[in-house]
């Protein structure tokens, strides 16, 4: 499974009910492949919570951002800057990820 490279293929999707982002990162969760990580630094909006981690596959290192989840948000504890956290990676486009 690839992750969703244009708007036309957002829409043909949203067409047929499905949402292709979300079965992506459902993806990323079961079959991804597992890094260490730290996070760098978060941000609390108004209704979300926002982490900014680092990692490194095949010695390049990837920065990137991701929101947590409700259930994430009420472990919030884990997240914050300085911890060490596990990352899932796509092996065919390692800067794609996610925090589970």
């Amino acid at each position: 499974m690839r992750q969703p490279q244009n708007w036309f293929t957002r829409w043909i999707d949203r067409l047929r009910g499905r949402d292709s982002i979300k079965e992506y990162y459902t993806w990323l969760l079961q079959f991804g492949r597992v890094t260490e990580g730290c996070i760098l630094d978060a941000h609390q909006g108004v209704s979300e919570i926002t982490v900014f981690y680092r990692y490194k596959v095949a010695n390049v290192d990837y920065e990137t951002s991701q929101k947590l989840t409700f259930e994430q948000e009420r472990r919030k504890y884990l997240y914050i800057p300085g911890a060490t956290i596990t990352v899932r990676y796509d092996p065919k486009n390692p800067g794609s990820s996610i925090v589970p």
